[in-house]
C-alpha cells in the first residue's frame, strides 16, 4: 500500500473511532479514495482536494448524510451517475478536473445550493440542471460550453452564475461581470444571475453585431493628441489649445469587408492633476493610442509610465505607440525592449500632423486593429438596437441626461418592456460609454447620462478651478455656481456631480458641515508636515508596499477611504496621519521610488489592529487596478532599510520552515518567520491568505442607514474591517441611502441574501422613508422568518426607540447606549464589533 493511501486509511479509521462528521484527505497525492470511506455513515463534509483522483469509489455514494463534497483540483474525467444518490448534498465542488459532462442524475440533488465546476472541459449541461430548485451559485467559468439548456433559466433561486471563458456563448464581459476570484478575494459585487441569463436567451432569439468600440488617446499635455484626432477624423491640421478634461467625438469608419463601424474617440487631457481620474474611464474593449513627443526628453521612461497605466486599468487592450511631431523634434524609443515588456503594443508609428507625415499609415493601422478587436462584433439583441440608436441621437442633439423613468418609458416605446432587460441594457450601454448610469448607487440612481462628455467635462472643470489650489482642495457646494456653466449644469445637478466624485473616491464631504464642504485630496499641498518626524521607524510597527507603477491618485483615494480616521490630523497630497483606538499611523507614498510606507505608533496591543485597517483599505484600492503589481514587504526589526517579502514568509510558514538566513552587514542572520508574520498580522487573518480558494465567506452583512449618518457609518465600517480580514463577516454592499429615496418597490438583492442586517438607528434613520418603511420592514420580515439576524445599533439619542417595531430586538452598544454618548467612541464601536462577532458566530438564525 502506498504511503498516501496508508495515511488516508489511518484518517478514516480515526474518523470512525471519533464519529467525526468532517474528514479532510487533501493534498495526499491520492489516485483513489479507499473503499472504507463508505463506513463513515455520519460523515457530512468530505474534502479531498489537490490529489490525483481519476475515479470515485462506489462506497462514496453510500454516505447518505453528506452535505459538502469538495474534490476540486484532481484528474476526474467523469462524475458517476450515482452522485444523484447523495440527496442531502448542499455543496458540490468539482472544479479544476477534466470533466467533459455532468450526469443527468445531478438534477436529483434537490438540496444543492452551490455547484462549482469551473476549469473543466464541459461542452454542455444536462437539461436536468433546471430541477435544482435550491441552487444559488453556479460556477462554470473556463469550460467549453457553446450553449445553455433552457432549463437553467427556470432556476428562480439562482443568484450568482460565472460563465467567463466560455467564448462560444457570446456573452459580453460587461454582462458577465466580475470573475469569482475578484468577488471572493476583494469583495467585488457579482453579476446578477438572472440578468446574465436574460441577456443570453434574448440574444439567442435574434441579434446584430454591435460594431462599436472606443479609441482612447492618452499622453502628457502638449504632445499633440487633439491634432492627431483632427488629422484622423477630418484630415485637417489645427494647432489647438490644451484639452481640459476629455474631448469625445464619433468617428464612423468602414473596414475592409465594407463593414461600417463607429469609433467613440476619447481624447484625454494630459495635465497631471487629471491623471488620477483618467483611470475611471480607461476601459477594456478599447484601442489605445499612446502619443509621445521628443520635446521633453526621457521618452522611454514616459512610454513606460503610460504603458503601465494602460496595462493596469485596461488589461491586454491593444496599443499603438505614436511618435508625434517627428519632423520638429526627431526621436525614437527602445522598441524591442518595450514590446518585450508590454506585448499589447501592436506597432510604433512616426507621424507629424503639421505636414501629414505618417497619418495615412496611422489611420490604416487603426482600421486594422479595430477589425481585430475581440468584442467588436459582440451579439447585440435586436430589440436593443433601436434603443441604443435613439439614445445616441438624443445625445448628438444636445440632450445631456434623462431621468431613469423616462429611459424606461423610451425602452417600452421601442419594444423592450421588461424592467430587468431594461436595466441590463442600461448597464451595457454604460460600459460602452454610450449612455452612463450609476443605478447601483441610490444617490445617482435617477440620472441616465446620455453624454459622457457632460460628466467628464463637469468633473474636470471642478478639478481645474484655479481657486481650489489656493484653498488646498476645499470646495463648497455653492462654489459650483461659479465653476460650471449654469445652462449645461443647473444647480439641481451639482450634488449629482459631487456624489459621482465621491463614488469615484475623488472627494469626501466634511461631516456635519452646514456649508456642505468637500475635500479633494488631489489638490492638497505637496509639502510633508513636521508631524512626520514624530514617527521614528525604530520605535514603530512598519510595513511597506512596492509597486511596478504607483498610480497618480492612489494616496488621495486612500485619504478619501480613511477620512474618518484622519479628522483633525495632517493630510497632504502623498500622505496622511491616522488615529484609531489610541494608536497613530503615518501612511505616505514615495512616487519616485514607487513605494508606500506605513508606520504605526502607540500602545503595542493595538498597533496590528490599525495596520490591519490600513492594509484592508489599500488592498481594496489595489484590487481595483487589474494588473497592478504590488509586493508587500515586512521590515526586519533592528535592521534599517531591510525588508522581506510578505508572500515569501507565507510560503516558508506553509512549508514548515521557521528560520531563514539573510545577510545583513556582512553577516548571516537567522530570521524568525513566525515572529515576523505575527508582528504584522491580526489573529485569524493569515489563515485566510494561506488557502484563498478555501476561504469561508463569512456571514454576509447588510447595513441600512441614512445618508446623513454617513460619517458614523464610516466609523462602524472601519471597525468591521477587522472582522472582515479575519473572515468572520463580509459586508456585501456599501449603500449610501439618501433620506426619502424611493426605488419603485425594488427590493435590493443584497438585503434579501444577507445573514446579518444592521440598522443604524437615529432620528435621521426613522425619518427616512426608504430606511424605515422599506429596508427595515424587509429586515424584520426576514428576522421573523428566521432567515436573518437583525441588529439595531443606536447611533444617537432617539426618544422612545424601544417602542418602534425593532425595539424588541437586542440593540448595540451594550444596554442600547447611543454611540455618540460614549466618552470614548472607539470603545463604543469595539463593543458593537464584539456584538456582531458573537452574532456571526451563532451562524444561521
Amino acid at each position: 500500500m502506498a504511503e498516501s493511501e496508508q495515511i488516508a486509511e489511518e484518517r478514516i479509521e480515526q474518523a470512525l473511532d471519533s464519529q467525526t462528521t468532517a474528514l479532510d484527505l487533501s493534498g495526499l497525492e491520492l489516485t483513489i479514495l479507499p473503499e472504507t470511506i463508505g463506513q463513515l455513515k455520519k460523515l457530512q463534509v468530505l474534502r479531498a482536494v489537490k490529489n490525483n483522483l481519476t475515479v470515485l469509489p462506489k462506497s462514496l455514494f453510500q454516505l447518505k448524510e453528506l452535505q459538502g463534497l469538495y474534490i476540486w483540483a484532481n484528474r476526474l474525467t467523469e462524475l458517476p451517475a450515482a452522485i444523484g444518490e447523495l440527496d442531502q448534498l448542499e455543496e458540490l465542488d468539482v472544479s479544476k478536473n477534466r470533466l467533459g459532462a455532468l450526469p443527468e442524475s445531478i438534477g436529483r440533488l434537490n438540496r444543492l445550493w452551490g455547484l462549482y465546476a469551473q476549469g473543466n472541459e464541459l461542452r454542455e449541461l444536462p437539461e436536468s440542471i433546471g430541477q435544482l430548485r435550491q441552487l444559488q451559485r453556479l460556477y462554470l467559468s473556463e469550460n467549453q460550453l457553446s450553449a445553455l439548456p433552457d432549463s437553467v433559466g427556470q432556476i428562480r433561486s439562482l443568484r450568482e452564475i460565472y460563465l467567463h471563458g466560455n467564448d462560444q456563448l457570446g456573452i459580453p464581459r460587461e454582462i458577465l461581470g466580475a470573475r469569482w476570484e475578484k468577488v471572493s478575494k476583494s469583495g467585488a459585487t457579482p453579476a446578477d444571475a438572472k440578468r446574465v441569463l436574460r441577456y443570453y436567451f434574448l440574444a439567442r432569439g435574434g441579434s446584430w453585431p454591435l460594431n462599436e468600440a472606443k479609441l482612447i488617446l492618452i499622453g502628457r499635455g502638449g504632445v499633440g493628441k487633439t491634432c492627431i484626432v483632427n488629422r484622423l477624423v477630418r484630415n485637417v491640421f489645427e494647432d489647438t489649445s490644451k484639452t481640459q478634461g476629455i474631448s469625445i467625438m464619433q468617428w464612423p469608419i468602414r473596414l475592409k469587408g465594407e463593414e461600417d463601424v463607429r469609433l467613440h474617440v476619447w481624447d484625454f487631457g494630459g495635465q497631471e492633476i487629471m491623471h488620477a481620474t483618467h483611470q475611471f474611464f480607461l476601459t477594456e474593449r478599447s484601442l489605445y493610442l499612446l502619443v509621445l513627443s521628443g520635446r521633453q526628453g526621457g521618452e522611454d521612461a514616459e512610454a513606460e509610465y503610460w504603458l503601465q497605466l494602460i496595462e493596469s486599468f485596461a488589461g491586454d487592450s491593444p496599443v499603438i505607440v505614436v511618435l508625434n511631431k517627428i519632423s520638429e523634434h526627431p526621436f525614437d524609443l527602445n522598441r524591442r525592449a518595450l514590446q518585450g515588456k508590454y506585448p499589447a503594443i501592436r506597432e510604433f508609428i512616426r507621424v507629424d500632423c503639421k505636414d501629414g507625415t505618417g497619418t495615412d499609415y496611422l489611420r490604416g493601422a487603426i482600421h486594422r486593429e479595430t477589425d481585430l478587436l475581440k468584442d467588436l462584433r459582440t451579439a447585440f439583441p435586436a430589440s436593443w438596437v433601436a434603443i441604443k440608436d435613439r439614445l445616441s441621437n438624443m445625445a448628438e442633439k444636445g440632450d445631456n441626461y434623462i431621468g431613469f423613468e423616462r429611459y424606461r418609458e423610451l425602452c417600452a416605446e421601442l419594444g423592450e418592456k421588461d424592467p430587468e432587460a431594461q436595466e441590463a441594457l442600461a448597464g451595457y450601454l454604460h460600459s460602452l460609454g454610450i449612455a452612463l448610469n450609476y443605478k447601483d448607487d441610490p444617490r445617482l440612481y435617477d440620472m441616465h447620462v446620455l453624454s459622457p462628455h457632460w460628466v467628464t467635462n463637469g468633473i474636470y472643470k471642478i478639478l481645474n478651478w484655479p481657486e481650489l489650489v489656493d484653498r488646498k482642495g476645499v470646495l463648497r457646494l455653492r462654489d459650483l455656481a461659479a465653476v460650471l456653466d449654469s445652462k449645461a449644469y443647473p444647480a439641481a445637478k451639482h450634488v449629482f456631480l459631487l456624489d459621482l466624485m465621491k463614488k469615484f473616491e475623488v472627494c469626501f464631504e466634511f461631516p456635519d458641515d452646514p456649508e456642505r464642504r468637500y475635500l479633494l485630496p488631489e489638490l492638497l499641498g505637496k509639502d510633508e508636515p513636521p508631524v512626520t518626524g514624530e514617527f521614528d521607524p525604530a520605535e514603530c510597527l512598519n510595513f511597506e508596499y512596492d509597486y511596478n507603477i504607483l498610480p497618480e491618485g492612489l494616496l488621495p483615494r486612500f485619504i478619501v477611504r480613511t477620512h474618518p480616521l484622519s479628522e483633525g490630523k495632517a493630510r497632504w497630497r502623498t500622505g496622511v496621519v491616522l488615529e484609531f483606538e489610541s494608536n497613530r499611523a503615518l501612511v505616505k507614498a514615495d512616487v519616485r521610488d514607487r513605494k508606500t510606507f506605513v508606520s504605526v505608533t502607540g500602545p503595542p496591543a493595538g498597533r496590528r489592529r490599525l495596520l490591519a485597517v490600513i492594509r484592508s483599505d489599500l488592498e481594496r484600492i489595489h484590487a481595483d487596478i487589474k494588473k497592478l503589481q504590488v509586493t508587500e514587504m515586512v521590515p526586519v526589526l533592528g535592521r534599517k532599510d531591510s525588508v522581506v517579502p510578505y508572500a515569501e514568509l507565507m510560503v516558508f510558514e506553509k512549508s514548515g520552515i521557521w528560520k531563514i538566513p539573510r545577510v545583513f552587514g556582512g553577516e548571516v542572520v537567522q530570521l524568525d518567520v513566525r515572529k515576523l508574520l505575527d508582528g504584522v498580522d491580526i489573529e485569524g487573518s493569515r489563515r485566510r491568505e494561506a488557502e484563498p480558494e478555501q476561504r469561508a465567506e463569512g456571514a454576509r452583512v447588510f447595513i441600512s442607514y441614512s445618508h446623513r449618518d454617513e460619517t458614523l457609518r464610516g466609523e462602524l465600517e472601519t471597525h468591521l474591517k477587522l472582522l472582515q480580514r479575519q473572515g468572520t463577516i463580509s459586508v456585501w454592499q456599501d449603500r449610501k441611502i439618501t433620506a426619502g429615496t424611493e426605488w419603485k418597490g425594488q427590493i435590493d438583492k443584497n438585503l434579501e441574501s444577507a445573514q446579518i442586517i444592521v440598522l443604524l438607528v437615529s432620528a435621521n434613520f426613522i425619518a427616512s422613508d426608504y430606511c424605515y418603511d422599506t429596508e427595515m420592514k424587509v429586515a424584520l420580515r426576514r428576522h421573523e422568518q428566521r432567515t436573518a439576524h437583525v441588529v439595531p445599533i443606536i447611533l444617537r439619542k432617539v426618544d422612545n426607540w424601544e417602542s418602534t417595531e425593532f425595539g424588541k430586538l437586542q440593540a448595540l452598544p451594550t444596554g442600547g447606549k447611543p454611540v455618540t454618548l460614549w466618552a470614548d467612541r472607539d470603545s463604543a464601536w469595539a463593543d458593537v464589533a464584539k456584538g456582531i462577532r458573537e452574532v456571526a458566530a451563532e451562524g444561521r438564525p
